[in-house]
């Protein structure tokens, strides 16, 4: 049964999140093998910075207390790196001044590709770090550009990851579940995800 907070930030979800993530079984710790390798903490879009402060908090707090080595990957410092890296901010500018959004998405995604460019800068910090969890955020500041289903099904990781997201993680009616980003249902993205929630542990 999935667990409701109110509020991403308030203590009860704290201490729920952690207990759960800090976990030797979900770790695959302690004689265990790990459950799976791909887990989602969703929260509503309104309470982003809340979010962001709890994710911060436990990865230098909570989870180093329990000797959980914990890693954060954002995103958007992903895409704004590598286009600083590329020089392409001058370009893309220029031609934001005459696209539509519907080709100036396309000409992100093409450009900062999940497959050549985001995925494999996650897995190399995610093997770099040495960490035991994964928290991967920054997911509505690079929607729709980012595909995020696609992130996740390529992601090739012996640690458990976490993708926190503003929205809703939602179990349909035919058995399948869906990631509405933005509160977007995810048919209008292109969303379909084999995760847990983390308040379903």
């Amino acid at each position: 049964m999935t667990r409701r907070f109110d509020h991403i930030g308030s203590p009860e979800a704290r201490a729920f999140i952690v207990e759960r993530l800090s976990d030797d079984a979900l770790l695959g710790r302690g004689g265990y093998t790990m459950r799976q390798a791909t887990y989602v903490l969703p929260y509503l879009p309104s309470q982003r910075e809340y979010a962001r402060d709890l994710v911060a908090a436990i990865c230098a707090e909570d989870l180093p207390n329990r000797g959980v080595r914990p890693i954060h990957i954002n995103l958007y410092d992903i895409v704004l790196g590598f286009l600083d890296q590329q020089d392409m901010w001058e370009p893309l500018c220029e031609a934001e001044q005459s696209a539509s959004r519907d080709e100036l998405i396309m000409m992100l995604q093409d450009t900062v590709s999940v497959s050549d460019v985001i995925r494999p800068a996650v897995e190399k910090r995610i093997i770099e770090s040495g960490c035991d969890l994964a928290f991967i955020s920054g997911v509505g500041e690079t929607f729709p550009y980012v595909r995020t289903h696609t992130l996740l099904g390529e992601l090739d990781s012996d640690k458990p990851v976490v993708l926190v997201f503003p929205g809703e993680y939602r179990q349909n009616t035919d058995g399948s579940t869906s990631l509405d980003i933005l509160s977007i249902p995810s048919a209008a993205n292109g969303g379909y995800y084999r995760a847990t929630n983390v308040f379903d542990l």
